[in-house]
């Protein structure tokens, strides 16, 4: 009774004193409006200052209260908490509606911290409080006109990475925001059969270079974009292909922005192109637009790889279950005036996942959408219910927290259509609908990111080796998990290779070449860190000796680095060659004629002192004592050669 006592008064307190603008609706907008209300943004108009809203204040009443704005379709009383819930609470919207109603007074004070009003488009985030480490660019300006439907498109681009690149936040950003209806950039390979070249952006549209083009001249995106018809065999598959593996981020206005939890990455593979696929919406005037994609690479140990699937191994069509045939063969199309049609796609999980986020992609005629969580148990869960689907807001749905999912689960996307006319934005409710790309056909896409938890990411992580002084360079591999090292040529092509193990262990000097590079590969699952240490060589200390003379010193200063003495000799001449004063530790030293490749004899030893067995000279000549510290050793010792009796 004391609690409903406080909560009568505190209503009659908010009665007498009407929300300001500075001091109850300013917080609202900056949160939740002005991600698309500010300049360089979608929205028709920015809500920063007071000046901004208050002409709009009754008509923002009007679509705060019909759940307009801000978009967001997923439904609160079902599924599990969102990070990116961008909606209004039940107290915001009274809030909003109750200073609509008692004459959007500014009130007073100072404006609580907000967002700033940009001059140009807003800044990238920052994410770990530091700008992107790699900002990548479109390939090309493309000149949106001034008016007229454009198709979805795809401009396809070089990879700049020569090597797989791990991120853990992505952001996407259009140069002309107002101008983008949805975009999104994957990474993945060029179609069968073509190359990047010069062709049609679309069948019917202006010529631009990066696109797919076939031996023939024709561009890939002729096929791909434009075809109000029955699509082509190449675009029915890709549209019921259950995954998407490389897809990095998907813009809408207010989105274009996201980070991974901890452990958590995507890739972009040295290998794929990036494909910047396209939806404009004309302004009214001529613009052009280039997007920019902003990476922040992984610093920390990542685990997983979060991949983007699409729901569909199997499906069940109006109640008859249904496998696609090649090609996407047999998929029934949606029938003219059908009002409600619904299709349920399904994915089994033979392995433990997490799941990041969902999202529904459908096009014009596309009603509303379900994911559902079956466990082992056959209990179900539902993660997400967007019962409202509109095509002009691409939204993501990122979970609050991940949702783990054991083998044996499966998951569901539920949805309907209605292709009647009482769909205002039907283009033509009395033509069965195809499946494509373009949004006069449909898409039955329940995405979902995820990771499979046994495929952890096997650190193998790669080295460009820096030009040394010396021609030639040497490795010491310090003890670590069982694995091994290679050194590889920019061509791929092995030039050395060495394990890793419980030991030390090192790899003899090569000759280097630009372009170089070491890299580890685990051979089993332990984890750990190796030291690898590469060393410039220099030449080989060389010198020569006189049999029976003075003794003569020999040092070494680099890993890899020999010594080597010569001296003459004469025809069945027996000989002995002395070590002392070894401080090379472990050390071989090898006699051989200057001229042959047999060893006379040879000796291996960490002793202070020792000889090598005695050795007859099988010819007169010049004669090679070559001294060779095993591994890493450096050093000096002294060597001297007697006539034997």
């Amino acid at each position: 009774m004391l609690a409903a006592a406080a909560a009568v008064a505190l209503s009659a307190v908010l009665a007498d004193v009407p929300p300001t603008f500075n001091g109850d609706i300013a917080p609202i907008f900056s949160s939740k409006c002005a991600t698309c209300h500010r300049t360089g943004e979608a929205a028709p108009m920015p809500l920063i200052t007071y000046e901004d809203v208050r002409p709009w204040a009754r008509a923002i009443k009007a679509r705060v209260l019909a759940r307009e704005m801000p978009p967001w379709f997923a439904d609160p009383k079902i599924g599990r908490e969102l990070a990116n819930n961008a909606s209004l609470t039940e107290a915001q919207i009274a809030t909003i509606a109750a200073w609509v109603d008692a004459g959007a007074p500014r009130g007073t004070g100072t404006l609580p911290p907000g967002p700033p009003r940009p001059a140009v488009a807003p800044e990238w985030h920052r994410f770990k409080n530091r700008p992107p480490d790699a900002i990548v660019e479109m390939p090309i300006d493309f000149e949106i006109p001034a008016e007229g439907a454009l198709p979805v498109f795809t401009l396809w681009a070089p990879n700049p990475f020569t090597e797989d690149q791990f991120i853990e936040a992505v952001e996407l950003r259009p140069g002309i925001a107002a101008a983008v209806h949805h975009s999104d950039v994957t990474a993945r390979t060029l179609p069968p059969g073509t190359v990047l070249g010069r062709g049609r952006a679309w069948k019917g549209g202006p010529l631009v270079d990066f696109v797919p083009v076939y031996p023939d001249g024709r561009s890939y995106n002729e096929i791909a974009a434009g075809e109000r018809d029955a699509p082509p065999t190449v675009l029915r598959t890709e549209t019921l292909a259950t995954t998407d593996d490389n897809r990095l981020l998907f813009y809408v206005p207010g989105g274009g922005y996201q980070q991974f939890p901890a452990g958590a990455v995507k890739r972009i593979s040295a290998g794929n192109v990036l494909a910047w696929s396209l939806h404009y919406t004309p302004t009214g005037k001529p613009e052009k637009d280039r997007h920019r994609l902003g990476l922040w690479f992984a610093r920390t140990p990542h685990t997983h790889e979060v991949i983007t699937k699409r729901i569909g191994e199997a499906h069940i069509i109006e109640g008859k279950e249904f496998a696609a045939g090649a090609g996407g063969t047999g998929f029934p199309v949606i029938p003219p005036y059908a009002e409600d049609w619904k299709i349920t796609a399904i994915t089994p999980f033979q392995d433990d996942v997490t799941v990041y986020g969902m999202w529904p992609h459908m096009h014009l005629r596309g009603k509303d959408m379900l994911f559902v969580a079956t466990y082992p148990d056959g209990r179900e869960e539902v993660l997400l219910n967007v019962p409202r689907y509109d095509f002009r807001w691409q939204l993501q749905y990122e979970l609050a927290e991940p949702v783990h999912l054991p083998a044996g689960s499966t998951i569901k996307a539920i949805g309907h259509y209605d292709n009647s006319a009482r769909n205002k934005y039907n283009p033509g409710p009395d033509k069965p609908v195809y499946w494509s790309e373009q949004s006069w056909d449909e898409m039955f896409n329940g995405w979902m990111e995820i990771s499979i938890d046994r495929h952890v990411i096997a650190r193998n992580p790669k080295y460009t080796i820096a030009r040394p002084v010396n021609d030639r360079v040497s490795l010491g591999i310090g003890s670590g998990p069982a694995g091994t090292v290679y050194v590889r040529d920019r061509d791929g092509r092995t030039v050395a290779s060495g394990p890793i193990g419980t030991s030390p262990s090192f790899i003899e000097p090569w000759t280097f070449a630009a372009g170089q590079t070491v890299n580890t590969e685990a051979t089993g699952a332990d984890t750990g860190d190796v030291t690898l240490t590469v060393f410039d060589v220099p030449p080989d200390a060389t010198g020569t000796i006189a049999i029976d003379g003075k003794a003569v010193a020999v040092t070494t200063k680099q890993p890899g680095q020999n010594g080597t003495l010569t001296f003459e000799g004469s025809a069945l001449q027996r000989v002995t060659v002395h070590v002392t004063g070894n401080r090379m530790r472990e050390v071989t030293v090898n006699l051989l004629a200057a001229n042959a490749a047999g060893v006379l004899t040879s000796s291996s030893s960490s002793a202070g002192s020792f000889n090598l067995p005695a050795a007859t000279l099988p010819a007169s000549g010049r004669y090679v004592i070559v001294i060779d510290p095993s591994g890493m050793n450096v050093g000096t010792l002294n060597v001297a050669v007697t006539s034997g009796r």
